[in-house]
């Protein structure tokens, strides 16, 4: 059994079904974002996109999941969200092929200078055939190897210099540079979720 199905079992057993995906902009801003699997020879792989260098964005230039804020007069639901931010962002239509297998725990940001925002996170399977097309939002993508994040896990860094203060966030290790922050705690719940 390839690590990639071995992945794929146990996220169908372990992650949350689909559930409280309706949208409550009178309640709280909310956003969704996808960790898309796809296998490469076998071997488990999860999407992330840097996001494009923006003044006004608070994430910019962050790695991160694909996804975004909710449109009250478009989406009917979260899971729409998902679906129509991931297409706007990098070009692949989740529902052509595509498959949502479960969603993580909902996340808000730590950070008080941070928007007030409630993001849920998807688990989906990539459709079997697929080409990315990024947007203006979007700098690049990165294919990243789950077994490899499991094994290297947190043992890199972030670290933002203020003045003499130096602040430091645990990281996953990538090609890209440092996966931290709210996409490192997405990441970091679904890897406790996987046995190797």
């Amino acid at each position: 059994m390839t690590d990639y199905e071995m992945i794929r079992r146990q996220l169908e057993v372990r992650l949350a079904p689909l559930h409280s995906l309706k949208i409550e902009p009178e309640r709280v801003p909310q956003a969704a974002v996808t960790l898309i699997l796809h296998s490469e020879a076998g071997s488990a792989q999860f999407l992330l996109i840097k996001r494009a260098e923006r003044p006004g964005d608070h994430w910019s230039g962050h790695l991160a999941l694909p996804g975004g804020r909710v449109d009250p007069m478009r989406d009917a639901d979260l899971v729409a969200t998902a679906v129509r931010e991931t297409r706007e962002e990098i070009g692949i239509d989740l529902l052509n092929g595509g498959r949502f297998i479960g969603q993580l725990p909902l996340i808000k940001p730590n950070n008080p200078r941070l928007p007030e925002i409630e993001i849920t996170p998807f688990v989906v399977v990539a459709p079997s055939s697929f080409s990315i097309q990024l947007s203006a939002e979007v700098d690049s993508t990165l294919w990243v190897s789950l077994g490899r994040l499991k094994r290297e896990g947190r043992s890199s860094e972030y670290r933002i210099y203020l003045g003499t203060a130096i602040n430091r966030w645990p990281a996953y290790p990538s090609e890209a540079g440092p996966i931290w922050g709210i996409t490192e705690r997405i990441l970091t719940s679904f890897l406790n979720l996987l046995d190797w």
